[in-house]
């Protein structure tokens, strides 16, 4: 990717340009699993881009889905179109009981009590299925790069050490990861008795989401109302029974929290040793989620990865690349890593 245009598309948040935003094409789809379940797939395309650097898988992180993590377009151009105009073909996945993909049986109302719903061995049948899509409109493009949102980077890193040759480029991004135990802000989620286990008297298979409690810790980040409605909306949308309830509220899987509890208190969900892509671990200094003990560790894990390269965003938070004022750091790397379609 030139420099120029690089620059002319982080330049695109300062800028707010709304009728290059208006170009950009989506097409909504599902797939299905092997194991039966219909998930939500979006493409994302700009025929105008002056390169085709490939096609890139987005993940959702592990509250609300993938529309309101990657692709909120007010007040300007989201990271999916602005990641699409530099030439990516893009794909935003829901994973399974997030969004508008089917809901696991684990989160009918009335089964708060009964297996904690969605856990990484379920979502990586997801990201097969979506992959399987994707190779399937690119059979001649050994190219395929894949980021998620913290949870998201988690799931997709369980696929990779997996499926070593499915991503040619992985961006883990504010995922957990693991190392030695501790320092993780959520430790009090955890029972009395073990450190790596959720306390299911306090949480239950799955949880309920105002539109205030998603926008949450976010609303001291950017004062936009217009922004942070159409990410509540976006959050809230794919729960079709979200109106019913009152307050208004949508469901989301406990297996994320439950999952992350362990990696970090000393319980591997899977060996990055086995991942072969290129690897670009990003992570925010303020984060809140990952910590540098998981940065430390995956980077010494990853023996077998065709490449690894860590960026730190200094002073940036969980949700840089959400801020439009804020992303271009974000943006950049991800850029720089995913458009040189380095050679495997």
């Amino acid at each position: 990717m030139t420099r120029g245009l690089l620059a002319a598309v982080l330049f695109l948040p300062a800028c707010l340009a709304a009728p290059a935003a208006a170009e950009v094409e989506h097409e909504d789809m599902y797939v299905e699993t092997e194991d039966g379940l219909s998930v939500f797939v979006r493409r994302v395309v700009d025929d105008r881009a002056a390169e085709d650097l490939g096609p890139f898988l987005l993940v959702n992180g592990g509250r609300p889905g993938v529309l309101a993590s990657w692709d909120v377009d007010v007040p300007g151009p989201s990271v999916a179109a602005l990641l699409a105009e530099a030439g990516h073909t893009v794909y935003l996945l829901d994973a399974r009981g997030f969004g508008r993909s089917d809901f696991t049986p684990e989160m009918a109302d009335g089964a708060e009590d009964g297996a904690i719903a969605v856990r990484s061995h379920e979502v990586i049948r997801d990201i097969a299925a979506a992959v399987r899509e994707i190779r399937r409109r690119h059979a001649n493009d050994d190219y395929l790069a894949a980021l998620g949102w913290a949870t998201g980077s988690q799931w997709l890193g369980h696929y990779a050490s997996l499926y070593p040759d499915a991503f040619s480029h992985l961006v883990y991004y504010q995922g957990a990861y693991g190392g030695r135990p501790g320092g993780w802000p959520f430790q009090d989620i955890a029972t009395e008795d073990d450190a790596a286990l959720l306390d299911r008297a306090r949480f239950p298979a799955f949880r309920c989401s105002t539109a205030g409690q998603v926008v949450g810790r976010l609303a001291a980040e950017i004062d936009d109302e217009a922004f942070l409605e159409r990410y509540a909306e976006l959050a809230m949308e794919g729960d079709e029974r979200s109106t019913e309830r009152e307050p208004p509220c949508f469901r989301f899987p406990s297996g994320p929290l439950a999952d992350t509890l362990m990696l970090v208190n000393g319980r591997p969900l899977f060996d990055a040793g086995a991942i072969e892509s290129h690897v670009l671990i990003l992570r925010s200094e303020n984060d809140f989620w990952s910590r540098p003990e998981d940065v430390a560790t995956l980077q010494d894990h990853l023996d077998r990865a065709a490449s690894v390269r860590v960026v730190e965003l200094d002073g940036a938070s969980h949700y840089v690349h959400l801020l439009p004022q804020e992303r271009g750091a974000f943006l950049e790397a991800v850029l720089e890593f995913t458009a040189a379609r380095t050679g495997r």
